[in-house]
Order: structure tokens, then sequence, then C-alpha cells
């Protein structure tokens, strides 16, 4: 009997129709304060993983002490340690041999104590092979063993003019970056071109800072920063080797790469001890230091997101890491798979210290690459801070190569405190197997009591293609035949995508038990997916349980802030198995688009100020259980219907509202920085008209220039218009009825639709009949808004006699002409 059999054969209770008394209503709480920065969440990275303490929630909710939860996308393992928590069993499956490390690590905690035991004795080890490759004497106090904490590594490019090497922190661009200035072009100090990083070919990195600890004096913060003085220019280079040049030759994309030596780097001092180390070694070029102990050299990339650093040269994992970090890498994976050393060493680790320790290893291994880029701290002391772009292969062009050993301790601390919170959860026992999520063949029917599914999302990330840099080492790869996703490389797209997923989800519903739920958590930009998802969830024979919920972090990642257009939350989508085997199907809205205006004006009405993302959640959320979800622009609905005030949107007419969250600001004396430029000027605008009603437009403007004297992006006479009424040179607060009609949906709707069809944009052909209404419509309404007496005449140029009835013709040839002679 499999692991399987037995798991369930002693944790599951077998389902009986005639006794089953299984009724829980939908969970129907929107989660608001989902953490990415809790003890467990923070013991290994991801890609994308949920809460666990938000997992928990939703296990309580739909399950009892003792029953079993699948999850067969586990990721990392968070409904496993959710069912920990909560006495719950889980089932974890996945076939991502990397997600199967961190799931079975997370969900079988170890005695801390015994961990930091074992870790101190393999630092003990690696130390003396480890810590001269960072050595370095402080500037400040002038201690010869101190240690480089992070090497700041600078791209070189070629300039598209002249040819000359660029580089990229060069021309006191560097420094101006460490102050938060960022450039989207760079000059050639030669020539004196300007060029993007886009249009130019990338050479090789080269140091141009290095950060220092010192045990001595204990420097800190931007102190730390030292340029390389000959005794670093001459160990970066023993290790690394000397300068050389990307050179690519033949057709094929994913080999003939080679890296050409030259014999100069662009820093004056770097080339000077590069050719007194090259005249005593009587060499022509100074080649990388060997690796002493084992590495994945033999496996080379694949897939569609390794292909960004194909300009780099980089084909394998290992190329990732300068050469200093891979050295450090390989000694510390060396020991880590030690049983014993030696006599004298005597360094012995068990089975289960030891996948701890390889643990602690992939924990770290993506922060020692060359992903980590730079980005202001949000600590004063502290200009620098480590940054990596998830869900990317991304290599910026300023690379922090940090110190190993540095970021192990601090990994180590990590893992100690998270497995303190996972030792004191409640009894239960967790599965973690590596199988497909559309083949539980092993699975009885009805058998398990709920499902938490967080599968991938589409092409949002492309998972085997990023796991192998952790597999690599791990020695098993992704079997991607079974890969759920949409990648090009892999020939998958929509259909296969929604085929794939249909099966796991078919699956799914086969092994739950009636009546019971599953919670799909889904995340994606194009709304035509979350069709894709309702198809596929009906088709396996899933019913609509509740309303669609949303999980939102309280902690935001850069690109989420930076952009307006990145989802910020997940989407929680819970269905049931019915009982009684019914089917459900969902009508075909007749205009998505009307229903996505009608949405979004009801809630900005209602909820005013949100940005894209909470809008678009919103749509998902109010259609997913009425309508089939269409592709529809929201970005183009909004900018038609809407008004965008600095980065949050209202309805027409409504004013802007002044959050409540505390504004960060400097020292007493200064003033406190606003939300936005431009939302503060519409706001301090909006009081002053509050007070004196209706003001000239001059006196307005004065106002603007002396009292608030803001500066924004926009023109003024721009929010001007979007803002307020603006009659005879005189601006004014649009009144409750001005209000009420620029909200009208059906009033707005109509009034774009005819806008767009005498532009020529309306992407149908409209029936007699139709323009014959919006002539009417004009005519009605033309007091309202006195352009539409320009439109009925225009629009009674489509309409041709005999068309329609002689009656209907000759009404609206009669509006159409009383709109003509009101619109001279």
């Amino acid at each position: 009997m499999s692991d399987l059999s037995e798991f369930i054969k002693k944790y599951g209770k077998p389902y009986d129709s005639d006794t089953d008394d299984y009724d829980v209503p939908p969970f129907q709480e929107n989660i608001d304060n989902a953490s990415k920065s809790s003890a467990i969440y923070n013991m290994h990275m991801y890609w994308t993983k949920q809460d666990p303490y938000v997992v928990k929630r939703y296990i309580e909710h739909y399950t009892k002490p003792g029953d079993i939860v699948l999850d067969a996308f586990a990721g990392t393992g968070m409904t496993g340690v959710a069912g920990m928590m909560s006495g719950r069993n889980a089932i974890l499956c996945e076939i991502s041999p990397a997600c199967i490390h961190i799931a079975r690590n997370y969900t079988t905690p170890i005695d801390p104590k015994n961990l930091q035991k074992a870790y101190y004795q393999l630092k003990e080890k690696i130390e003396p092979e480890v810590k001269p490759l960072y050595k370095t004497k402080c500037h400040k106090c002038g201690n010869p063993d101190a240690q480089i904490t992070n090497t700041i590594l600078s791209d070189v490019f070629r300039c598209p003019r002249c040819k000359s090497d660029v580089l990229f922190a060069g021309d006191g661009r560097w420094e101006k970056m460490k102050k938060g200035e960022k450039f989207s072009k760079i000059r050639c100090n030669q020539c004196r071109n300007e060029f993007t990083k886009a249009k130019a070919e990338f050479v090789r990195v080269e140091p141009v800072e290095i950060r220092v600890a010192c045990p001595k004096c204990k420097v800190k913060g931007e102190a730390k920063a030292k340029h390389l003085d000959e005794a670093d220019w001459e160990l970066y280079i023993s290790i690394e080797g000397g300068s050389t040049k990307v050179v690519h030759e033949g057709n094929d994309e994913w080999s003939g790469y080679r890296f050409e030596p030259v014999r100069s780097f662009l820093n004056d001092l770097g080339t000077k001890v590069y050719q007194r180390m090259l005249k005593r070694a009587g060499m022509d070029y100074i080649l990388p230091k060997e690796v002493p102990y084992w590495y994945p050299k033999d496996v080379m990339f694949f897939g569609q997101e390794p292909k960004r650093n194909l300009k780099r040269g980089i084909t394998h994992p290992y190329q990732m890491f300068s050469r200093r970090n891979l050295i450090a890498l390989s000694v510390i994976w060396h020991y880590t798979h030690q049983r014993k050393v030696s006599r004298e060493k005597n360094l012995i680790f068990n089975t289960d210290v030891r996948e701890k320790l390889r643990f602690v290893f992939t924990g770290s291994h993506f922060l020692c690459s060359y992903m980590i880029g730079f980005k202001r701290s949000s600590n004063p002391a502290h200009h620098i801070g480590p940054a990596i772009r998830k869900g990317t292969l991304y290599i910026p062009s300023m690379i922090q190569d940090v110190n190993v050993i540095q970021y192990f301790d601090e990994r180590i601390g990590l893992l100690i405190k998270g497995f303190e919170v996972v030792r004191s959860t409640k009894n239960s026992d967790q599965l973690v197997i590596l199988n497909d999520a559309a083949d539980l063949k092993e699975f009885n029917d009805n058998c398990i009591d709920y499902l938490f599914y967080d599968p991938p999302y589409g092409s949002n990330i492309n998972y085997s293609d990023l796991n192998l840099m952790w597999e690599a080492w791990l020695g098993q790869r992704t079997d991607i035949l079974n890969e759920v996703i949409e990648n090009e490389v892999q020939g998958k797209g929509r259909f296969e995508y929604e085929r794939m997923m249909t099966k796991a989800l078919c699956e799914g519903y086969r092994v739950l038990k009636p009546g019971r739920c599953l919670s799909v958590v889904y995340s994606y930009t194009d709304p035509s997916m979350y069709r894709t998802v309702q198809k596929m969830a009906h088709e396996a024979g899933f019913i609509d349980e509740g309303e669609v919920l949303h999980v939102n972090s309280a902690r935001k990642t850069q690109s989420q802030i930076d952009s307006d257009k990145t989802q910020q939350r997940f989407l929680v989508i819970n269905f049931k198995k019915p009982k009684n085997g019914e089917r459900r199907s969902i009508e075909k809205s007749e205009d998505i688009e009307y229903d996505v205006i009608r949405v979004v004006q009801e809630f900005l009405t209602k909820h005013p100020g949100q940005t894209r993302d909470y809008i678009y959640d919103q749509v998902i959320k109010r259609l997913f259980t009425s309508v089939q979800i269409q592709k529809f622009d929201l970005d183009e609905i909004l900018k038609t219907f809407s008004r965008k005030v600095g980065d949050e949107w209202y309805s027409p007419g409504s004013l802007v509202v002044r959050k409540n969250n505390i504004q960060p600001q400097g020292n007493l004396f200064e003033r406190p920085l606003p939300e936005s430029p431009e939302k503060e000027v519409v706001l301090q605008l909006q009081d002053f008209l509050k007070k004196h009603s209706k003001v000239p437009y001059s006196e307005l403007r004065e106002f603007y220039l002396r009292k608030i004297n803001i500066s924004f992006e926009r023109n003024f006479d721009e929010i001007l218009k979007e803002n307020f009424i603006i009659e005879q040179g005189r601006v004014r607060l649009p009144s409750i009825r001005e209000q009420e009609r620029m909200q009208n949906v059906s009033f707005q709707y109509t009034k774009g639709t005819i806008k767009k069809f005498l532009e020529g944009n309306l992407k149908r052909t409209p029936t007699e009949d139709e323009i014959c209404n919006w002539i009417e419509f004009c005519y009605q309404n033309a007091e309202l808004d006195k352009s539409l007496y320009r439109d009925g005449w225009r629009l009674s140029g489509s309409l041709s006699e005999g068309s329609v009835s002689p009656e209907r013709f000759k009404s609206i040839r009669k509006m159409a002409e009383v709109c003509k002679l009101r619109s001279e």
C-alpha cells in the first residue's frame, strides 16, 4: 500500500450520502491584512504564495479538525502549514521538485536548537575557505581583516555610434543613483551620443564600489562604501578573471557564446593592476578561479524566461552568479552533504538536519545571484537595500553582489524564528508528494473534505524556467509536459492551458466529497481569463458558491507601488460540488462593456478615489457569478466614463476625498508631503470653491499660484475642466443634479456610443432603428449637454428614407432639423 493510500485510510472518513449532514454556508469575508512578513512566510522565498494565516481561515470555515484537505497545486506548501495550524490533515501535490523540497521542509519542523547547532558546525568548516574570498582592508580604521558585505557591479555597454565601451554607473551616474535618480538614457564619454540600454550591446559587468563590514570600528550606513583599492582589484581579478566581452557566433540562440578576454577595464586602477598581474604571471589573460567542489555546470536553461539573459551570454543556471559567490555556494553545498569529513573534523549531519541545511541553501540561493539590484532603503542610515524582481530572471544593470555567508546568517535566523512558530502548531499530519494535479489516480472517489487550489495563472509566471535555478542543485527537474501554463516555447497557448486545468479540476471534483467546496485563488490582468476559469470549473461539474472575495496584502511589492496597472490583490473564487449532480451555466452578457461601465460607476459613486487594480477586482467580483466575462478594455472605459486625479479614479462630477492615512513628512518645520501633487491641488481648489461658490477663473488661478503653489504634471486648465463647472469665465462646483446627470450610466454610455460612431470608431454597424433612437436621445437630452444638438443633426446623415416607417422617419427628421437649428 502506498503512503497516499495509508494516509487516506488513516485519516479519511468514508462518505455516506444517507448520513452525510455537511451544510456549511459560503465563506463571505474579504481579507485586507494578509501578511508578507510573518515568521513563517519569510522562511523561504517563492514567486507567489499565500499567507498561511489566510488559508487557515478558509480551512477552518469549510472543515472540521481531523478532516483531509487537498492542495494539488501546493507550491511552497502554505496549505499544509495552515493545516498544521488548524489541526487538519493535508495532502500536498506538486510536479516541481523544487516545490516538493520547499513544502516538505515547511511541513516537517525541526528543533530550532538542533538546526542552529548544525549551522554553527557548518559555518566553522566553511569559513576558512569562504571568508578569504571577501577579505578587504577597512578604509576607516585600517583593519586588514574586514569583510566585503557586497560588491556593486555595473553593466558595461557598447555605444551604438562609436563602439566605445560605456560604464552604466560612469560619468557621475552612480552617485546620483544612490540619491534616487533614475536614468533612461546613457551618454557616451567618447562621442557624447545618448542611447538607451535597449539599443546598446551588452559587454560585461565591472565593479565600481564595495561595502565594508569591519568588526573593529563597526562602520555603518553610507560610510561603508569604499572604492576598490589595489588589493581589492587584485582579489577581484584573481577570482573573477580578467576583463572580457561577450561574443555570440552562429544562428542558434542557445549556443555559440564565449567570453573573449580584453586587456583593460574602464577603471584606470583596475587596468593598472590587471596589467601588472599579467606581467607577473607571464600570461595573455587571467581566467576565473576554479570552483573547488561540485556545482551544476552541465544543467542548461530552456524556456521563455531565461531568454532575457542570452545577451549576457548566460545559458546555464550557474552563470547567474559571480565566480566568487559560485565558489562560496559550492563550498557550502559540499559540506552540507558530508556525512563525515574526517576524523579530525568529525562533521556529521543526519538526514533531517542535512535536509534543513539544504533548505537554508535554497532559501538564500537567489539572494546571492546577479539578480539582486539596489534600491533606496526606508532607513536613512542605509541608502542601499537588496531588491529582486520576483517571477523573473531579471538581472539589473546595477548589481549588489552580496557576501554569501552574510545572507546565510540572515536566513538561518529567519528559519529558526519560523520553526519556533511551526512547531507550536496543533497536531495533524501532512503528506507531500510529487504528483500531477490532473492525474489523481491513487485517490478514491469522494475521499477529500476540502480543496484549496492556488494554480498557475496562465502565462503570468514561468515556474519551471525559474525553478530550474534550484532544481539544478537538487538534481531533479520539473516534467514540463505536465506543467499547466501558457508558454510559447512549450507550445502551450490558452487552449492547452484550459484543457489541462479542466482536467485537473475534473480530478478534483471526482475526489471531493459531494456538498464540499473548492476555493481557487486567482489573479490575472486579462479579464477574458476569468471567463476561462468560469468555463473550466463549470465543465468539471462545480457550481458557484457565494461571492468572489479578495485577499489583499497590507504590504505591496515595489512594482505594485510603481504601477497602477499591476494587480495587487488575489481573488478567491469558491465553488461547490453539488450533492444532486446539479449543473449550472452562466448566460453570455448582451453588452459586456455596458455591464463593466455600470459596475465601475456604481462602485466609484459609493467609494470614490480608487486605484485601477481595486476597480478591476471589483468588476470581476461583481460580474463573475452573473455573466460570462468577455474581454473588455478597462483603461479605455475609465478614460471615457471616469476621471483620474493623481493615481485615483472618480466618477464624473463627484468631489475628491482626502484619505485618513498618515502621510510621511520630514522635520517639524517642513511642509507635509501630499498624497499626490495633483490630488492636493484639486482638494484645495474644492475647499476654496465651497467657501466662495462661483469665482472668476483669474481669481481661482491666482489662488493656485499664490496659496497652493504645488507643481504637477498635467495642465492647470485640464484639471479645472475635469473637476469643476466653467461657465462664462467663472468656476464652480457641480450641483447635485449635475452630478446625478454625469453619473447616469445609460446617458453617458449612449452619448459615448454616439461619439464612437460619429468618429468611425464603433466596432459594429448600428441598425437604422438604433440610429433613430440616438437622434431621439440627442433631441431629448440636449438641454443637459448642448453638444448633443450637433450630434443629432450629424446622425441624420446616416439615416436613409425607406429604412424605417414613413411616420417614424418624418418624426425623427423633424427632431434632426431642430437639432440643426439649435446647434448653429
